[in-house]
């Protein structure tokens, strides 16, 4: 017959045994792991459009105008209105053109169109400039549609701020249209 304190004993070690064999079972998990996989299939897709290409068929011109001593501004709408503010005088020999923007890209795709908020044009004597500004277009919301044939186009006007006695020459400038699919 055992004694208490020898069964006491071999009931102490059963702790070590129990996690010694623990730690052999989750040695050997990773490996009954492996053993199950799967495999499945992910679909993919890709749209090719063409490049938005935009072109000026005719520029933003703001026509032939007499300053006066106070200041003034000339008005061109998109679809090629133009009046005068302040103290501008309109001269009749140049009404001037709202700007004519094509362009190609995907047909039947809609396309957005972002302008600056302002550029200076530069006289061609002297250091003197007008701002333009506050630009308009003859699109809803500056967003368009190209055509089933993929071609668009709209037109572009803009405010000229022309100080008061405002240095008589040519001013000239650029500014960007920048395109965009939605």
């Amino acid at each position: 017959m055992r004694s208490t304190s020898s069964w006491c004993r071999s009931v102490g070690n059963a702790p070590r045994l129990l996690l010694a064999l623990s730690g052999s079972c989750l040695l050997a998990l990773p490996r009954a792991h492996a053993q199950f996989s799967s495999a499945g299939t992910v679909n993919s897709s890709a749209v090719l459009v063409r490049t938005l290409s935009v072109s000026s068929t005719t520029p933003l011109d703001f026509g032939t105008f007499a300053p006066g001593a106070t200041p003034g501004a000339v008005v061109m709408s998109a679809s090629g209105s133009r009046s005068a503010t302040g103290g501008v005088t309109l001269v009749t020999t140049s009404d001037g053109s709202a700007s004519t923007v094509s362009l190609t890209g995907t047909p039947s795709t809609t396309y957005s169109v972002t302008l600056p908020a302002s550029v200076l044009l530069t006289a061609n004597t002297g250091n003197a400039t007008m701002t333009l500004s506050t630009f308009t277009t003859t699109l809803t919301g500056l967003q368009g549609t190209l055509s089933s044939a993929g071609l668009g186009s709209f037109g572009i006007g803009g405010t000229l701020a022309v100080s008061g006695s405002q240095a008589i020459a040519t001013y000239t400038g650029t500014f960007t249209v920048t395109l965009s699919y939605n």
